[in-house]
C-alpha cells in the first residue's frame, strides 16, 4: 500500500500522521511507527503507534514516511 506521496508503506516505518480528518480519533498530527501487522490494505488504513504508546488506525493517504 502507498502513502500520500507514493512511497510504499512497511511495518516499523517512522511516519508523520497529518491533522485528523472526519472520523479520526487522534486530536492532532503526530510522528509514530507503523505497528507489526498494521497495514490494513483491505481498509486502506494503517495502524500507527504514537510516542505515548497509543495506537490509531488512520487512512494511508494521511500518512507520510519520514526520511
Amino acid at each position: 500500500m502507498l502513502e500520500k506521496t507514493g512511497t510504499v508503506l512497511e511495518e516499523f516505518q517512522q511516519v508523520e500522521v497529518g491533522e485528523p480528518t472526519r472520523g479520526d480519533i487522534h486530536n492532532h498530527s503526530f510522528i509514530g511507527i507503523i505497528v507489526k501487522d498494521g497495514i490494513l490494505e483491505s481498509r486502506g488504513t494503517v495502524v500507527v503507534e504514537d510516542q505515548c504508546g497509543d495506537a490509531f488506525e488512520v487512512d494511508a493517504d494521511n500518512v507520510a514516511v519520514m526520511s
